[in-house]
């Protein structure tokens, strides 16, 4: 399924409609810089690194970011998300499904497997832990 990215609002409205999908409630919006954020990497094409509280959303910046560069058909849309918690890590991945990001995670627990199955160059988001 393809879906145009509005060029009239730089993809906010579609970008908001996966935020509620990715949190499973149509009523969130963007909090305060997320979609000043977003639209810094995907419309202004610049890098960004986003350092906020936890809990604030910098994961589903990210996620966002690289769904929305790919349906502006940039296939080397990558993004890495550094998280220290294993918990964590899956919950985040959870989130990017249900966007259709392909995420995965490179972690003690399965290390191995990564070295033998992933390939960077087909990898949407990659969830590292510290």
């Amino acid at each position: 399924m393809c879906i145009s990215v509005s060029i009239q609002d730089g993809g906010k409205a579609q970008a908001r409609q996966w935020l509620q999908e990715a949190v499973g409630n149509r009523q969130v919006d963007f909090r305060r810089g997320q979609w000043e954020a977003i639209d810094t990497i995907v419309n202004q094409r610049q890098r960004l690194l986003v350092v906020e509280r936890t809990g604030w959303g910098k994961s589903i910046v990210y996620f966002l970011s690289a769904r929305l560069l790919r349906q502006k058909q940039r296939e080397d849309a990558l993004t890495v998300v550094v998280s220290p918690l294993i918990s964590l890590m899956r919950n985040q991945i959870e989130q990017a499904e249900r966007i259709q990001v392909k995420a995965v995670t490179i972690n003690y627990e399965n290390n191995d497997e990564w070295k033998q199955n992933y390939e960077v160059g087909s990898v949407w988001c990659s969830i590292f832990v510290v």
